[in-house]
This record gives C-alpha cells, sequence and structure tokens, in this order.
C-alpha cells in the first residue's frame, strides 16, 4: 500500500509539473513494479510447491553418492580376494560406482518432479551432446575395455610405448599408469596404446640379452669365442647353456663384431647384464683382447 500510494502521490506530482511527460514516466515505473511483483509471486509459489521436493531431492543425492562410494569400497575388497586379474579390479570397481551414480541421480530428478518421459528425453540429448563432446574420451573406455579382453599386457608387466617404457602399475577406465626406472609416472591414454606397437617384456618367463663385442682385427677368434663361450656357459644367470649362440656377425669398419645371445630369468635381466658385461671386459683384459675405439686411417698421397 505504502508502494502504490507513493506512486499515485508521483504521478499526481508530476502530472502538474511535467505533463507532457508524466504519462511515459508513470508507464515505466508501473511495469518495473508489475514485474518485479510479478517474479516475487512466483518464486513463492514455487517455493510452495516444488521447494521441499527439492531439497528432498538434493538430500537423496547426496546420501546416493555417499552410499555409491562405500558400494565402490566393497566391490574393490571382494575383487581383492577373488581371482580376478589385477588390471581389471579398478576398472570394474569404477564402472559399478559410475553405474549406481547415474541410478542416483535419476531418483533424486524423479524426486525433484521431473517426470519420467521428461527425464528420460533429457538423459537422452545430454548423454547425444556428451557422446559427441567426448568422444575421445569414450575411445579411452572402449580401449580400455579392449586391453581387459585380450590383455596384451597386465599389471606388473614391464612394456615399452614409443620411448616410453616401465613397469604397468594400474589400468583405469581412461588411463593406464606406468612406473618408469626413474621412478615418474607416466599417464597413458587407453586410446593411444591401443593405436600404439606395444612392446610386452613380461609376456614371457625369461626374456633374452643379446651382445655385441667389438674386437680388433688381430684377434683370434676362434680363441674369443671359445672364451665367450666359457664365460657364458659358467655365469649362474645364463639358462641356455647347452644352446648357446656365439658367432662372428660382422667385419666392421673399425673392429670384428661377435654376437651373443643369452636366456635368463626376465625378473633377473638387469642383474644378469650388468654381471656378464663386466665379466667379458675382466677377460677380454687378461687375455689381451683388443676392444678398439672407431679410428680412421689416412694415408698422405706422394707428390
Amino acid at each position: 500500500l505504502k508502494k502504490y500510494g507513493f506512486l499515485l502521490f508521483y504521478r499526481h506530482f508530476t502530472e502538474r509539473i511535467f505533463p507532457l511527460e508524466t504519462n511515459a514516466v508513470t508507464k515505466v515505473v508501473t511495469d518495473e513494479i508489475s514485474i518485479t511483483a510479478k517474479f516475487i509471486s512466483d518464486l513463492k509459489m514455487f517455493a510452495i510447491t516444488k521447494g521441499l521436493d527439492l531439497v528432498e531431492a538434493i538430500i537423496l543425492f547426496i546420501i546416493g553418492y555417499i552410499l555409491c562410494r562405500y558400494i565402490r569400497k566393497a566391490a574393490e575388497h571382494i575383487l581383492e580376494k577373488s581371482n580376478v586379474d589385477p588390471s581389471a579390479k579398478t576398472f570394474i570397481s569404477e564402472i559399478i560406482f559410475f553405474f549406481c551414480l547415474a541410478i542416483v541421480a535419476i531418483v533424486a530428478l524423479g524426486t525433484a518432479g521431473v517426470a519420467a518421459g521428461t527425464l528420460a528425453a533429457a538423459f537422452g540429448g545430454v548423454g547425444l551432446a556428451i557422446g559427441l563432446g567426448l568422444k575421445d574420451n569414450i575411445g579411452n573406455v572402449a580401449s580400455g575395455i579392449f586391453i581387459l579382453i585380450f590383455r596384451p599386457f597386465r599389471v606388473g608387466d614391464y612394456i615399452q610405448v614409443g620411448s616410453n617404457q616401465g613397469t604397468v602399475t594400474d589400468i583405469r577406465i581412461m588411463y593406464t599408469l606406468i612406473s618408469t626406472l626413474g621412478n615418474q609416472m607416466i599417464v597413458i591414454p587407453n586410446s593411444s596404446l591401443i593405436n600404439s606397437v606395444i612392446k610386452n617384456y613380461s609376456a614371457f618367463e625369461t626374456r633374452n640379452l643379446e651382445f655385441t663385442f667389438d674386437v680388433g682385427y688381430g684377434t683370434n677368434l676362434p680363441k674369443c669365442i671359445a672364451l665367450l663361450k666359457q664365460i657364458f656357459t659358467e655365469d649362474d644367470y645364463v639358462l641356455n647353456k647347452e644352446n648357446l649362440p656365439v658367432y662372428v656377425s660382422a667385419l666392421a669398419e673399425s673392429s670384428i663384431r661377435i654376437y651373443v645371445r643369452a636366456q635368463v630369468d626376465r625378473q633377473k635381466y638387469f642383474d644378469a647384464q650388468n654381471e656378464l658385461y663386466i665379466r667379458v671386459k675382466e677377460a677380454f683384459d687378461q687375455n689381451g683382447i683388443d676392444i678398439p675405439f672407431p679410428q680412421i686411417v689416412v694415408h698422405q698421397a706422394k707428390e
């Protein structure tokens, strides 16, 4: 009443002083007051009719989110005690979490008063938009499922992808974690893994150590080959002592190259490599076998 009384007084006052502009100003003020009053009225009506439903929906979503987290932890606990491959444990638990969270969101929206048909249409539209906007991420999810089904590698395997190599620590929905020997964590999208050449050094129980030793052209090759066979066959790391390949592989520019391939336990690969290099170097020094440096012989032309 005070607002409308002030408006009437303002209208009566301005009509006497500014008779030409009074109608336009009064109309603007009246419209603004009407819009504001209608907005406040609609807001009150919405709060009365839908406010309680919104509060219930928010509370329901919060409780459901907490329950989804507990369900994920319970799934992880069950998977740890089961015979499920370690590669799939995190992946399955995250799928369960997001599936339960989607159900909670649908129930919360229904509690808020959203009709089932509207809800289905909205989820369809949102799903299409998300699918178009996150097509690369969906490809990562599909690639993660491909990895779990065909198992080109597992958690704990030592792999190389491009210039990156290390031990697989976890396979998740969107990406795979690799821990390098330098204690660095590499995050590789699953789609990149599927589209790249993967070297899995842990696919077999044994690995081959390939050596190429350069010796001088004045070396007694039969004696050198016999010495290498003795070193490798007497070493505890070498598993293929009976069929150890040792042969001359090339006559290089500055040296003769001798190739040796030793089979060792994959978990002792680096220890075996270190020990064999040291033993060969010591044996070459004791027997006077030269390991030449790259060199170029230049002949001066006679004048």
